[in-house]
C-alpha cells in the first residue's frame, strides 16, 4: 500500500472533510430544519450565486496570477446592461440582454488580458487599478441608485421548479465544462503549465500572454453568469452589488485547494469551496448572525483559508520531494 499516495489523496481533498464537519456541526446546533431537503437547495442555491466567481477567479489562480476586479466586473456588466435595457435599447429581446451580460463581462475580463498578458502589467497592481475603475463606473452609470431590469434579465437567477432553481444546475454544468476545458484540452494544459513554471512554458514554445489574456477573458464571462444569478435573486441591479463578494470568491477557490502559487488545484475542489460557502451562509442566516459579524467572520474564512492553503502547500512539498540519499 503506498503511504504516500493516500496521504497525497488526503490532503487535496481536504475540502471535503470540511465540509462534512461543518455540516454536522449546524446540524447539531440548529436541528430543526438543518437537514431539510429546502435548505439543502438553499445551500446550493447560495453557493450557485457566488460560485461562478469561486471558479473564475479559481482560473486565475491557477495561471499564477489573481484578479481583484473579479465581482467588479460582475457589479458592471450588470449595471452597464441594465441600464442598456431600461434606458437605450428597451424593446430588444431578452435574450439579447442575457447573453450581453455575459459579453461585457468576457470584454471587462479581456481589459485586465490585455494589461497583464500583453503589457505584462503586475497581476495586483493591474486588478487593482481595474477594481477602482469598475467600480466608480459602477456608481457612475448608476448615481447611487437601484437600476430595475427587464424580466428576461432576471429569469436566469430566478426561476425554479418546485422550489428548486435552475441556476443550481446552470452552475454545476458551467463547473463541469471548465473542469473538462482544463483537464482535457490543450488550453487547460498551458494553464497549468504556465502556473506552475512561466519560464519552462516559454521554452516549450507556450504563448504565455496569449494563455493569460484568455483566462482573464474567461474569468470575466464566469463574472458576467454570476451577475445574472445574483440580479435575478435580487431583481434589480444595486451599486453595492459586487460589495465584499471578492473576498468570499478567493476563500472559496484557496479553500478549494486551488494553490495562490499557481498551477495545483483543480475545479472539483473550488466546487467544494463553493459548497463550503454556501453551508456557512445558510448557517450564519438560520442561526441570525448580525450582518457586522458577518463581515468579521468574512475576513476570520479568508485568513484560515490561506492559513490551510500555507498547510497544505508544505505537506504537498513534502511528500512530492524526493528521498535523499
Amino acid at each position: 500500500m503506498d503511504w504516500k499516495k493516500i496521504k497525497l489523496h488526503l490532503v487535496n481533498n481536504l475540502i471535503w472533510v470540511i465540509i462534512v464537519g461543518l455540516f454536522l456541526f449546524f446540524a447539531l446546533l440548529i436541528p430543526r430544519g438543518w437537514l431539510g431537503l429546502r435548505n439543502i437547495e438553499f445551500i446550493l442555491y447560495v453557493g450557485s450565486m457566488i460560485g461562478f466567481l469561486v471558479i473564475g477567479e479559481s482560473l486565475v489562480l491557477l495561471s499564477g496570477n489573481m484578479d481583484l476586479s473579479l465581482a467588479q466586473n460582475a457589479g458592471l456588466s450588470a449595471m452597464i446592461v441594465g441600464y442598456l435595457s431600461a434606458a437605450v435599447f428597451e424593446g430588444a429581446p431578452g435574450w439579447v440582454w442575457i447573453m450581453g451580460v455575459i459579453i461585457v463581462g468576457a470584454i471587462l475580463g479581456s481589459v485586465n488580458g490585455f494589461l497583464i498578458g500583453k503589457l505584462r502589467m503586475n497581476a495586483f497592481l493591474a486588478t487593482l487599478g481595474t477594481f477602482l475603475a469598475f467600480n466608480y463606473a459602477t456608481f457612475l452609470i448608476s448615481r447611487g441608485t437601484v437600476v430595475g431590469l427587464p424580466k428576461a434579465l432576471i429569469l436566469p437567477g430566478s426561476l425554479s421548479f418546485s422550489g428548486f432553481h435552475m441556476a443550481i444546475l446552470i452552475f454545476f454544468a458551467v463547473a463541469v465544462l471548465v473542469h473538462f476545458l482544463l483537464r482535457y484540452t490543450r488550453f487547460g494544459a498551458n494553464v497549468y503549465s504556465v502556473g506552475g513554471d512561466p519560464e519552462a512554458s516559454r521554452k516549450m514554445g507556450i504563448n504565455i500572454g496569449n494563455t493569460y489574456f484568455w483566462v482573464f477573458t474567461l474569468a470575466g464571462a464566469l463574472a458576467g453568469l454570476s451577475a445574472l444569478i445574483f440580479i435575478g435573486y435580487l431583481g434589480c441591479v444595486p451599486s453595492t452589488m459586487a460589495d465584499g463578494m471578492i473576498f468570499m470568491a478567493f476563500a472559496g477557490a484557496v479553500m478549494g485547494g486551488i494553490s495562490l502559487r499557481g498551477g495545483r488545484g483543480g475545479i472539483i475542489g473550488a466546487i467544494g469551496g463553493v459548497i463550503l460557502f454556501g453551508i456557512i451562509e445558510a448557517g450564519l442566516t438560520m442561526i441570525n448572525i448580525d450582518p457586522a459579524l458577518r463581515g468579521i467572520f468574512s475576513g476570520v474564512v479568508l485568513i484560515v483559508a490561506i492559513m490551510i492553503n500555507r498547510m497544505r502547500e508544505r505537506i504537498i512539498d513534502k511528500l512530492l520531494m524526493p528521498p535523499q540519499g
